[in-house]
């Protein structure tokens, strides 16, 4: 059977002291419950956009765990678990289609992934709530609908409002103000494996800054669960895919029209408070 990694103590310590920390500095709460299935033999498969802070992460997790009863496998991907091997405790695996069978079949019933990885996360803050699930090589990523398929499992979108509004990164900033940033991406291009180096140095930088130099702002945050996404009978992979990603950036944009606006997410927060 699956670990319950509510007894570990680095997610007992984060959901009963840090969790509750920042869901009153986020004002974070949870809807559409409703779009959750209640038989308990449905396999789930949550998707989700990647914010540039990771701050959203762990709260999605805990809210998914508080809305189902079960914690989230997090399917990551194998550098950032081979960087970052704590993720284990906080119930995350290298998210290959094997592993991720291998939960689903050991009685895991619920599932979290973010199709767009990397790539999403470090689009700029221009591109912000910008679906983008493509690899860094043009290739579309399917393989989160193939699990589904595989699996029989459901898919269930979750967007948050006010997710990239959340906190704020002075460095990502700064290279993003210079165009440090686009004058390295330019570097991604190089031959010989040296591209795949860079982007493989960006990505361990991009999350270790993302976790260690963010300044949260008390903006309002709202996590969404969105309608259930079922496959159609012999619907491919391909299709499977790109149909849950359109309805997905859909989803998203609804809770978030024009984009990043910390101004916004700020008086959407403190205007509400002074009106009640």
């Amino acid at each position: 059977m699956e670990q319950d990694n509510s007894l570990t103590f680095m997610y007992r310590f984060m959901y009963n002291y840090i969790f509750p920390v920042l869901v009153r500095l986020f004002a974070w709460t949870a809807e559409g419950h409703e779009h959750l299935p209640k038989d308990q033999s449905t396999k789930l498969l949550f998707v989700a956009y990647h914010s540039s802070h990771n701050w959203d992460i762990m709260m999605m997790s805990m809210s998914i765990y508080e809305a189902m009863g079960a914690i989230p496998k997090g399917l990551v991907h194998r550098s950032i678990m081979a960087c970052h091997p704590w993720l284990k405790m906080m119930g995350c695996i290298v998210g290959t289609q094997e592993n991720a069978m291998n939960s689903y079949n050991n009685g895991q019933r619920v599932c979290i992934v973010i199709p767009g990885g990397a790539e999403e996360a470090v689009a700029g803050f221009e591109n912000a709530y910008t679906v983008n699930w493509t690899s860094s090589t043009g290739r579309p990523r399917t393989g989160f609908a193939e699990l589904a398929i595989n699996a029989n499992a459901v898919i269930v979108p979750v967007v948050i409002k006010n997710q990239q509004e959340m906190c704020w990164n002075p460095i990502f900033f700064l290279a993003n103000f210079t165009r440090l940033s686009k004058a390295y991406n330019a570097l991604l291009n190089l031959p010989y494996g040296i591209g795949w180096f860079l982007w493989q140095l960006k990505c361990f930088l991009w999350f270790t800054l993302s976790c260690c130099f963010q300044i949260p702002l008390p903006v309002k945050a709202t996590l969404k669960f969105g309608p259930v996404c079922r496959a159609q009978e012999n619907e491919s992979g391909i299709n499977f895919a790109r149909r849950v990603e359109a309805e997905y950036a859909k989803l998203l944009e609804f809770e978030n029209p024009g984009g990043l606006n910390y101004s916004r997410a700020l008086k959407e927060r403190f205007m509400k408070t002074k009106e009640e």
